[in-house]
């Protein structure tokens, strides 16, 4: 085969000119540029400390594939190349993962050329970005490192250690809606292979200003030691630390001055480099960095739940600690004017087409901040939380000029290209289009910027006194007209009342009545019941006698319909994050409340407390539990003994809820919901039980019990949800998982 020297095209041995330039070919490959048969190579697209890497196509298939040719001279002519190589290249075709370049297919040219066939991929690697960027702000760091600790974390998982971690083996395409998907790591399995080449990567380190192996090797790997995972978290805490801080931890002119370094001196603090960072920041990167592996971060999911805890304090999830991984969404954003540019968290996503619609795929759960654009327009904002379900969210913006908002200095956009040469990390890869045929073209933005649909930029100091006045008629107007909408869904101007007091009121799009304008209890007769659970976890045990008065309880976790209610007579802030435009997303008014803290229920429980002229609050666990064990009936669940799949919403790939009461199943006295759906508050601070053998964590932050489970919880196994789990969370803790309802003994 020969190349061209100029466009690095492939041909036949037969071609000395190079048809498109003119430039001669000269012989690189033995054999003809197809390889067994069903791959063409096309163009070289990198080369680097193991060999050479080359655009390809399949030849029936016609998909764009990239091959890795494996050039023994670069690895040391090992003897033993091909077994091994085949070994690696089994192994890392077993890890499939978003965040992970498939593997596809190897082979071996002339009995001797071991070569790897892998998807294509087209973007920038990490090396590429910091070298543009220097350094990142933290919440951007973490959202490039937590796409790459769940492609790694895949790979742990099947016992496969990366030993290589760095910058050049992260790619970030540029075909994808949001960085969970953009991110891809390389080369997996792959450096257990490259005997010889620790002092060849420092040598085009210091000749190229490539970052290479010997910046990111853990201390255990410089003394010959197998490597393990907690190698691979190391090497992450110094990608980590360089992406915050613009530098690697540890240099020096030579590789034992390097080495020393990683081995025996302390990791430096940020402030070393120039740059702050809270304690708690800096106290999660010093973990991953221990220089004793027994010390250090245990797994790349801890090392995520400590940076997540760091950056944004109280945002993990409840099911962080069991590792889950939440599903991801497709967003479909529709604008008027259609062709409006389209930002997620800060990040352009594309432009909507003729028709206004713009479909992403891939996008992560969790809350998302939306930022829409057009020309002669004002800027439109709002929040999504996205949760494995289609998402759609209307935009509709209001001429004039750019919303003020705007004036926030945005970082220039970065088009990601693929051309240029290329380090044996660096492929390309095609653009995909996703399942609708739709493709997704992202542009990258230089650092996060915290576009908050609920937080206003401060007004002009001159303003007239005219406008003000004009403001003020139009603020009263609003006090007005907001006063009368929530009397009315009150049912003060006579609306039609359904059983119970419930307002029937107006359909939702999707046909279901909106719930409650009025709180609709049962009454709960007192006695005495047996508490916890003998066979249970450490803080469902011992089982006691417990008695409890009599009350009344929500039928239904308080709805999204309720809470709006609530919103509107007071104007509280925050609203829910999973509400857009400062409402529950059209066809969910039904649905439980979410993202509401005990602050909230108790601002909540106040305003429906005057409304109705009865006392709320929360139910303690005592009632709680009492309610859904059927009181002296000791029931395992609130409809008797045997889990039934169809009275509780668990079991989910989501966690979205359902309407309340989607599940008929109820306790003895006609509540629903007390198991699955949402975790619900109790009024109860976390405790263990008297006599109890387990322990409670110590915390600044008054934590309070959460009963009944949510969709994602499972109905068996060590974390079955049952009428007596439990658990505490944070009193200020605002999650897609957690609503409530509450009660009163009047």
């Amino acid at each position: 085969m020969k190349e061209c020297q100029l466009c690095k095209n492939c041909f036949a041995d037969d071609v000395a000119t190079c048809p498109h330039d003119g430039m001669p070919t000269s012989h690189t490959i033995a054999g003809e540029p197809v390889l067994e048969g069903k791959y063409h190579l096309e163009c070289r697209i990198g080369q680097g400390g193991m060999g050479v890497v080359y655009k390809a196509r399949h030849a029936f298939l016609k998909t764009q594939l990239a091959i890795k040719v494996i050039l023994p001279d670069l690895v040391g002519n090992d003897p033993q190349l091909v077994t091994r190589f085949r070994q690696e290249a089994l192994a890392a075709a077993a890890i499939r993962h978003q965040n992970v370049v498939g593997v596809t297919d190897y082979g071996v040219i002339d009995g001797s050329l071991p070569f790897l066939v892998m998807e294509y991929v087209e973007g920038e690697s990490l090396h590429d970005l910091l070298a543009r960027e220097k350094a990142l702000s933290p919440e951007h760091a973490l959202e490039l490192i937590t796409a790459v600790c769940a492609g790694v974390g895949a790979a742990h998982h099947q016992g496969i250690v990366h030993r290589d971690l760095k910058p050049l083996n992260v790619m970030i395409c540029s075909d994808k809606p949001n960085l969970s998907q953009a991110v891809k790591i390389l080369d997996f399995g792959l450096a257990k292979i490259k005997s010889g080449e620790l002092l060849g990567s420092f040598i085009q380190a210091q000749t190229t200003g490539l970052m290479g192996s010997p910046y990111y090797m853990a201390p255990e790997q410089w003394a010959d030691e197998e490597p393990d995972a907690r190698s691979d978290i190391y090497s992450l805490g110094v990608m980590f630390f360089q992406m915050v801080a613009g530098d690697v931890p540890f240099k020096g002119s030579s590789i034992p001055a390097i080495m020393k370094k990683h081995i025996s001196d302390p990791a430096p603090s940020f402030a070393d480099h120039g740059t702050r960072v809270s304690l708690e920041l800096e106290k999660a990167v010093l973990h991953a960095l221990q220089k004793d592996k027994t010390q250090r971060t245990a797994t790349v999911e801890q090392f995520v739940e400590e940076l997540t805890a760091a950056i944004h304090p109280g945002a993990s999830t409840i099911h962080s600690s069991v590792g889950r991984s939440l599903p991801v969404s497709s967003l479909k954003v529709i604008t008027k004017p259609p062709q409006s540019k389209v930002f997620v968290d800060n990040v352009s996503v594309g432009e909507t087409q003729n028709d206004g619609a713009l479909l992403l795929e891939g996008i992560q759960s969790g809350n998302h901040h939306l930022r829409i654009s057009h020309n002669g327009f004002k800027d439109w904002f709002g929040d999504v939380v996205c949760d494995g379900k289609p998402q759609q969210v209307v935009a509709e913006l209001q001429p004039g000029v750019t919303d003020s908002r705007s004036a926030i200095p945005m970082p220039a956009d970065v088009t990601v290209s693929g051309s240029g040469t290329l380090d044996d990390s660096h492929f390309q890869a095609t653009v995909m289009n996703d399942a609708m045929g739709h493709t997704a073209h992202q542009t990258y933005g230089t650092r996060d910027v915290n576009l908050s649909s609920q937080s206003m930029p401060p007004q002009k100091a001159g303003m007239s006194k005219a406008i003000l006045g004009i403001l003020g008629v139009l603020a009263l107007f609003l006090i007005v007209g907001g006063g009368i909408g929530a009397a009315y869904m009150m049912g003060v101007f006579g609306g039609k009342v359904g059983p119970g007091g419930n307002n029937a009121g107006t359909p939702t799009p999707s046909g279901t009545p909106v719930v409650a304008a009025k709180a609709d209890l049962v009454a709960i007769p007192g006695g005495t019941f047996n508490m916890g659970n003998d066979a249970g976890r450490d803080n469902e045990k011992p089982a006691h006698s417990v008695v409890v008065k009599p009350f009344k309880m929500d039928k239904t976790e308080v709805t999204n319909a309720e809470y709006l209610q609530f919103i509107t007579a007071t104007s509280y802030r925050p609203v829910p994050a999973h509400w857009v435009n400062d409402k529950p997303i059209a066809g969910q008014e039904n649905m439980p409340v979410r993202f509401v803290n005990i602050d909230d229920i108790k601002a909540f429980a106040e305003w429906r407390s005057k409304r109705d002229g009865v006392t709320y609050r929360l139910p303690t666990e005592d009632e709680w539990e009492f309610a859904a064990r059927n009181g002296a009936k000791n029931n395992r669940y609130p409809w008797g003994d045997e889990f039934k799949s169809n009275c509780a919403v668990v079991d989910k790939e989501s966690t979205e809820p359902e309407p309340v009461g989607a599940v008929a199943c109820a306790n003895d006295w006609g509540v629903v919901d007390l198991i699955g759906n949402v975790y619900e508050w109790t009024g109860s601070k976390a405790s263990l039980y008297p006599g109890s053998k387990g322990s409670i964590k110590e915390t600044k932050e008054p934590h309070f019990m959460i009963r009944g489970g949510a969709a994602l919880n499972k109905s068996v196994g060590e974390f079955g949800i049952t009428s007596m789990f439990r658990a505490d969370v944070d009193a200020t803790k605002r999650d897609k998982e957690l609503g409530f309802r509450l009660v009163t003994q009047n």
